[in-house]
């Protein structure tokens, strides 16, 4: 099993050969999942389990995936597998994350790690008393461009942070499907908290916030906030669901296309820096929509899903193999970062200026 495995690693032998891989979840996002770990080195997608039976059979026929559940305790029970990966809806994530940890083996648990900031922290403690290593997507990291901004970063050669501003706006058409399940700063705007403290190296002390609402859901349209960081950088974040269906499409899968539309800018003492994703060098004409298609994040080439999501779950698997943490994906971080989303949420909600104090952890762990 997994946790013998970690202690031979530490004893200096070799780590697992194969890893045996269930995957819960086989929507949208799953199915991009279950592409990458169906080839990647080491690793066997053995099993896959969706409540949806059609959805589930189609994408295990498609990766030759022999075990097939109607649910994530049934995958959790199967004894033969050695690690998971979750890539169900966000409300499920706190419970399942529990029942997944609870067998001691490695899990990964697609973004946000839990619903909410105590939801999170008892998936660490849990983690924790079992065993188990866990991980959660933070995919911005392992993105090229944002990796060699951090490395900037963390050279100095940025001196003394002034600002940060972080923008995610997202196809209007893509809200119906969020706008009762989760709150907009969960589901989008978590990306933009993460890079905030990760690019930062620090943690929020103060939170200021706005949104706009459109309708009666439990999500609103659009969300904007202002953090003053404990270093004394200011950070600006935005995210809304306006993009119309005219816009630049950059995401564009079998299932769902659309337009994300962010930004990040950074503000030092020494240099700036400014990275849009929209901004793809490749763009395509069409008859009806001009295209940038994504070459960063999940681009499918020749039938296989590359760029930051595979190695995303390339990072999970090898520590997932070994036993050893990913030095990228910080669970603290993940943690502090729905922290923070609640502030804003709360800030939105009262009006009021919310304060933070830090974490007993190291933010930057």
């Amino acid at each position: 099993m997994v946790a013998s495995k970690t202690a031979d690693h530490a004893s200096g032998t070799n780590a697992m050969s194969q890893l045996r891989l269930g995957l819960a979840g086989a929507g949208r996002f799953g199915q991009l999942h279950a592409a990458v770990l169906s080839v990647l080195p080491n690793v066997t997608l053995a099993a896959i389990a969706d409540p949806c039976t059609e959805r589930c059979q189609n994408v295990a026929d498609r990766h030759q995936v022999a075990r097939r559940y109607d649910s994530t305790q049934e995958l959790f029970c199967d004894a033969d597998l050695d690690a998971f990966v979750l890539v169900t809806p966000d409300e499920q994530h706190g419970n399942q994350g529990l029942a997944a940890v609870a067998t001691g083996k490695p899990v990964f648990i697609e973004k946000p790690l839990a619903s909410s900031f105590q939801q999170a922290m008892a998936l660490k403690t849990a983690a924790a008393a079992s065993g188990s290593l866990l991980q959660t997507g933070l995919i911005l990291r392992y993105e090229l461009q944002h990796a060699l901004l951090k490395e900037e970063l963390a050279a100095g050669h940025f001196g003394d942070l002034v600002s940060i501003r972080v923008k995610r706006n997202l196809s209007a058409a893509w809200f119906s499907a969020v706008a009762d399940r989760t709150h907009t700063v969960f589901e989008s705007l978590i990306h933009d908290l993460d890079l905030l403290l990760w690019m930062s190296g620090s943690w929020a002390t103060r939170v200021m916030a706005m949104e706009r609402r459109f309708g009666t859901h439990q999500s609103p349209e659009g969300c904007y906030a202002l953090i003053e960081l404990a270093s004394g950088c200011v950070a600006m974040a935005e995210t809304s669901w306006f993009v119309p269906p005219q816009a630049p499409a950059n995401v564009m899968t079998e299932t769902w296309a659309g337009t994300i539309d962010s930004e990040l800018a950074i503000v030092g003492t020494w240099q700036t820096a400014q990275l849009r994703l929209l901004d793809s060098p490749l763009t395509i004409w069409g008859q009806d929509q001009q295209r940038h298609p994504d070459t960063q994040l999940w681009p499918l080439h020749q039938g296989h899903i590359h760029g930051a999501l595979e190695r995303e779950l390339a990072d999970f698997t090898n520590s997932a193999r070994t036993g050893i943490p990913s030095r990228t994906a910080s669970l603290d971080q993940a943690i502090e970062g729905l922290r923070l989303a609640e502030a804003i949420v709360e800030a939105t909600r009262t009006g009021q200026v919310v304060a933070m104090t830090r974490m007993v952890a190291d933010p930057q762990s």
